[in-house]
């Protein structure tokens, strides 16, 4: 596995959890904006598509679609979850070592997600993972998101890999989805986020119980 030059990682529900302080993220602009809230496992079901298919995720269920004024409920959001990033979220076992490990290997690693920029950056400081990453994208970084494949594209042209030189590391069919539009390996967790399905249903070409077999299957361990 060592023809692995690039490798790319999901970040929500593959280098962290995140589902408790994105669920209180949107519970507090409900709140602000007198509307009911979410809990934790339907805010697990819902994210990984980006923050506005969130939100229609939780308008749809309340039957509120038609009922508030979307983009200001969502800029609420915005702004409510920048104030918990990195508050309430937990590293998935094995991950900081992990990616520690690579680092040394001289690859080049890489986090593409549907989170928005600020958001990604704000909770990959909070938790010091920043630092170990060559490029990072979020969900507005380019005009489209997962999965679509514009950003492992970009990724490859900027640093001259090839799509068998890269791995994607992600826990959704949105991440297998995109590896596959990108034409590049894509691994999976468990233990993720897969919007309420069994992630082997994807069918990715891996999955791996956490990073310390990811690490393992590279031969950094």
């Amino acid at each position: 596995m060592s023809h692995f030059e690039m490798i790319i990682f999901d970040l929500d529900g593959t280098l962290l959890d995140t589902a408790e302080e994105v669920a209180s993220a949107m519970n507090d602009a409900l709140l602000e904006s007198h509307l009911p809230g979410i809990t934790l496992d339907q805010t697990r079901s819902w994210v990984g598509k980006g923050a506005a298919h969130f939100l229609t995720q939780v308008l749809e269920h309340h039957q509120l679609q038609h009922a508030v004024d979307f983009d200001a409920l969502l800029n609420l959001f915005y702004h409510h979850y920048e104030l918990r990033s990195g508050t309430l979220s937990q590293l998935y076992p094995h991950v900081r070592e992990s990616l520690e490990t690579l680092r040394k290997s001289k690859r080049k690693l890489c986090v593409v997600s549907n989170k928005f920029k600020r958001g990604t950056d704000k909770v990959l400081r909070a938790h010091r993972l920043d630092h170990l990453f060559d490029d990072v994208f979020g969900g507005d970084s380019f005009e489209q998101k997962k999965p679509d494949p514009v950003a492992v594209h970009f990724l490859m042209q900027k640093h001259g890999v090839s799509p068998e030189q890269v791995l994607f590391i992600g826990d959704s069919s949105t991440d297998v989805a995109t590896a596959r539009n990108a034409g590049v390996e894509v691994w999976v967790v468990p233990y993720g986020y897969n919007h309420g399905e069994a992630v082997e249903k994807s069918m990715p070409d891996s999955i791996i119980d956490d990073f310390s077999v990811m690490l393992h299957r590279l031969s950094c361990a």
